[in-house]
């Protein structure tokens, strides 16, 4: 559980949080290693999950040194990540995916994952009451040895990334547009991927040259969803199939 408080963050405190989460990554793997082989299948799983989220936590305290931290609502946003199982763990298994030579590849396998990760990692610590018959249900009972090996060696390949993107890359720049919208209300931002013109708008923008997605979307809020003005394609784009 995180503080209520959101401290005043800094490119020097990300950076000292993201060091700090990766020397817990490597000793949540240690551990889940060193119960994987005492046969403690259960917590061994939960603690590999464990560490694939602290290395998307690193991951997300390096990337976001760039923000604008003068920022209270960009600050609150990011401290709400590094907070959150499943963005923690998708971070971590996207930033993965996307070294890999095969991102396509890659990124069917992570979307996987992080659905299995988020509804393993509760089971893999608590007992439980289930229906359909009613029961008691047990950690050691749900996580197979296998799904234990198996979570241990993503945790270890996501670990190993993590260190390899601290030490090698440099935190990536920000533009005041993609600072903005990552503080727009999801609820917004899903309205508006939803609007078919939306894409006419962007496809209209990437032909001109400006490929930027954040760009294209604070312009189409701007222009059309605030002003209730839909955007017309172009007669090319506009000519209707049947």
């Amino acid at each position: 559980m995180g503080s209520p408080h959101t401290p005043e963050m800094t490119p020097d405190l990300l950076r000292s949080y993201s060091e700090a989460a990766l020397r817990n990554a490597e000793e949540l793997l240690a551990e889940a290693s060193l119960l994987l082989d005492h046969d403690y299948v259960a917590r061994a799983y939960f603690l590999a999950v464990a560490c694939v989220e602290e290395s998307g936590k690193a991951l997300q305290a390096f990337d976001a040194q760039n923000r604008n931290l003068s920022d209270p609502a960009i600050c609150k946003v990011l401290k709400m990540g590094m907070e959150s199982h499943s963005q923690k763990i998708a971070y971590a298994l996207g930033s993965w995916a996307l070294s890999s030579p095969d991102q396509r590849d890659a990124l069917k396998v992570a979307a996987g994952l992080v659905s299995h990760l988020k509804r393993g990692r509760e089971p893999s610590m608590y007992t439980d009451l289930r229906t359909n018959p009613d029961r008691v249900q047990t950690p050691r009972e749900i996580v197979r040895a296998s799904a234990a090996r198996d979570c241990v060696t993503l945790a270890a390949s996501c670990l190993v990334h993590a260190r390899h993107h601290v030490s090698s890359k440099t935190p990536i720049k920000f533009t005041s547009a993609q600072d903005r919208l990552l503080t727009m209300k999801s609820s917004k931002f899903q309205s508006l991927l939803s609007a078919e013109d939306f894409w006419w708008y962007y496809i209209s923008r990437m032909e001109a040259g400006q490929q930027d997605l954040a760009e294209a979307v604070l312009g189409y809020e701007r222009d059309h969803m605030k002003a209730g003005i839909r955007f017309c394609p172009t007669e090319e784009n506009d000519t209707e199939t049947i």
